[in-house]
């Protein structure tokens, strides 16, 4: 085949130029210090740079993450040692002034600075980094005028509501208060129908008992919770005299006078008005072990009632027995029921049948906006939504995320954990209700127990006898009345019961009045194995009491107003160390959660490292080796030329000759 000379002229400028291009694109890597400039270059090692590229921002990413979960870690760890500290200043004030001689403006002054720690406290535990709460949980913004924090003073924990006094029942009526299949429905989740509980003798499976063992039964689904008020009855009005016997006082299933169990209940068994010998009170208290309940009697002889465990009270009286006692209002059998409570960590919805609303009714929950003060809930519509959030003072509500912990992404499908949520970090340590018990009893307020410190040696003895070991010259018994206030902190605002307990020192011993003080709702009275009187609430989150005395009973006893306080006051300094204890084992969980920290962000650096040389070798241009191949472009380009110029040279000779 004959080749031109136009086709070796143009191979010869086609080489020249490849050569040029070769020698541009290694200048350029030089200059830019890049292997690549476009996807041509090299496009398997582009790819491979983009991917590596791409692991380098997720590296960044994390180490940001663990950067922001350093931070939150050491703000906790602050935020809780603060804590401490203020928990140590708390301890101190309280062995400092559980003391009797101390004055009460003392204490009062104390009480100031305790109000300020407990603020404080509240305020640290909504320490933030960044603007995101440490001890939300997941809920680390997001937060609302009514709930502003996580931590909030004076609101009740969670969602609740109270159920209203059912109406007492004949015993042979129909039962209303028991739920049925399909009655009720929580959260969506349907509540099966009331079982009869074991200690009721009428409508057992309507009873409190019964109603909060269905709720009960569901709460691992609908997450609500049901709590029993003990169902209670007083009389209408005084006991009058005559004489009890065989049926004329019939209390859950038990004739009470009808000789048995104790030798003293005589069928007949005569009364006196007011009961001011103990005939009656004793002879129902000697078979509460049987009926479940206990009797008290106030200063003006009426008598009341209290079941123990959320059974029912049923009381049959004859015409006389209703003469006597006047606890039915007609000779007659009736039915007394208590009530639930209902709560849960997050709003809940209740249904039931529109109209007659069986599963509200059986609840005491009927009646709308009324009864549940639920500002949206109407009467008959078979709804009721709970998500008011209420007051409570003294109380600190979290509302955050009290689920889950903030956790930061480590990884395409990996988290690690940094902070716990502010329950379980702060709320559950009981920081917040130890301080503010400080402060209360420091104010004399919301006393919850006592024991007094005297020892009687016979609790039997009639209080006038001189033989129960209490006897003071100064101070002697007297007939009186002990008139106890019991606040029940559940509702808002709280609600009182007062309840005066006659004291008849010729027909009382230490042990009956201790017994009758027992049967007030929302307390319990016994004396111990060393012959001293304790006083208790059966719920120290929801009662508290308050007393005064004309009987002397009480100081006899030895526990006086001043005896309380100092005891209170010892026992929230008591529960400090136990304060403290907590908030020191959160602290080291802390502490191990910023040593994985400091691990993921070593692994990360090490990472980021070698990820970046990887990067470096696919993409960075090797500034020798370009050199080195500049320089023998560039001779290769020279010798081209030289070439091309004798080539070129003897073709323009040949066509001259």
């Amino acid at each position: 085949m004959r080749i031109t000379m136009q086709s070796i002229h143009k191979n010869i400028l086609t080489n020249l130029n490849t050569i040029t291009t070769s020698m541009g694109r290694i200048n350029a890597q030089i200059s830019s210090g890049k292997q690549m400039a476009t996807i041509s270059d090299n496009p398997v090692n582009l790819v491979t740079a983009l991917g590596l590229r791409t692991s380098l921002s997720q590296i960044t990413t994390y180490q940001n993450n663990l950067t922001f979960g350093d931070k939150t870690i050491t703000a906790a760890e602050s935020s809780l040692t603060q804590m401490k500290d203020i928990v140590l200043r708390a301890k101190t004030l309280g062995l400092q002034l559980a003391n009797a001689s101390v004055n009460p403006q003392n204490r009062a002054s104390a009480a100031e600075e305790l109000r300020h720690l407990w603020e404080e406290a509240i305020t640290l535990a909504n320490s933030d980094v960044n603007g995101k709460y440490i001890f939300g949980g997941y809920r680390t913004t997001g937060y609302t005028d009514i709930e502003p924090e996580p931590f909030i003073a004076d609101l009740a924990s969670g969602y609740r509501v109270v159920g209203k006094a059912l109406p007492d029942l004949a015993a042979a009526a129909a039962t209303q208060y028991n739920l049925n299949t399909g009655d009720l429905t929580i959260n969506g989740v349907p509540i099966s129908a009331t079982v009869a509980d074991a200690s009721s003798t009428t409508h057992a499976d309507a009873s409190a008992a019964a109603r909060a063992t269905a709720i009960n039964n569901a709460t691992g689904n609908t997450g609500v919770s049901a709590t029993i008020t003990p169902a209670y009855h007083s009389a209408a009005g005084a006991v009058t005299l005559g004489s009890l016997g065989t049926n004329d006082l019939v209390i859950n299933g038990q004739d009470i006078f009808n000789g048995v169990p104790i030798a003293t209940n005589a069928d007949p068994s005569a009364t006196v008005a007011l009961d001011a010998d103990n005939v009656l009170i004793n002879a129902i208290n000697a078979k509460s072990g049987s009926t479940g309940v206990i009797a008290s009697r106030n200063a003006a002889g009426i008598m009341s009632l209290s079941a123990v465990d959320g059974r029912n009270i049923q009381i049959t009286t004859t015409a006389n027995g209703e003469a006597v006692t006047q606890f039915n209002g007609a000779a007659t059998s009736r039915v007394y029921f208590g009530t639930v409570q209902l709560s849960s960590d997050h709003p809940f919805t209740l249904q039931t049948t529109t109209v007659t609303e069986p599963g509200l009714v059986a609840l005491g929950l009927d009646g709308g906006a009324a009864t549940t003060n639920e500002v949206n809930d109407i009467a008959a519509d078979g709804l009721l939504t709970v998500n008011t959030i209420q007051k409570k003072e003294g109380n600190v509500r979290y509302a955050g995320d009290p689920d889950h912990d903030l956790a930061i992404k480590v990884g395409r499908n990996s988290t690690l954990e940094v902070s716990k949520n502010g329950k379980a970090a702060v709320s559950d340590t009981a920081i917040f209700s130890m301080l503010k018990k400080m402060q209360e009893s420091l104010l004399g307020q919301k006393y919850t127990s006592v024991t007094g410190p005297n020892k009687a040696t016979d609790t039997n003895a009639k209080l006038d006898s001189g033989s129960t070991g209490l006897e003071r010259q100064d101070t002697p018994f007297i007939n009186g009345a002990i008139t106890f206030t019991v606040t029940d902190h559940s509702s808002s605002p709280p609600t009182n019961r007062v309840m005066d307990i006659g004291v008849n020192i010729a027909t009382d011993g230490l042990a009956d009045v201790a017994t009758r003080i027992n049967g007030i709702p929302g307390m319990t009275a016994s004396w111990d194995a060393n012959g001293q009187l304790k006083l208790e609430s059966t719920d120290a989150e929801r009662y508290s009491f308050a007393y005064s005395d004309s009987s002397n009973f009480m100081e006899m006893s030895g526990i006086t107003q001043d005896i309380m306080q100092v005891q209170a006051i010892q026992q929230a300094t008591g529960d400090s160390d136990t304060v403290m204890d907590s908030l020191s084992t959160q602290i080291s969980d802390f502490g191990a959660r910023a040593n994985r920290i400091i691990v993921q962000l070593q692994i990360f650096s090490q990472l980021e490292m070698a990820t970046t040389e990887n990067l470096s070798e696919k993409e960075d241009t090797d500034i020798t080796e370009a050199l080195l191949q500049l320089k023998a472009k560039e001779t290769a380009y020279q010798a081209a030329l030289a070439a091309a110029a004798k080539t070129m040279q003897l073709s323009l000779v040949d066509f001259l000759t």
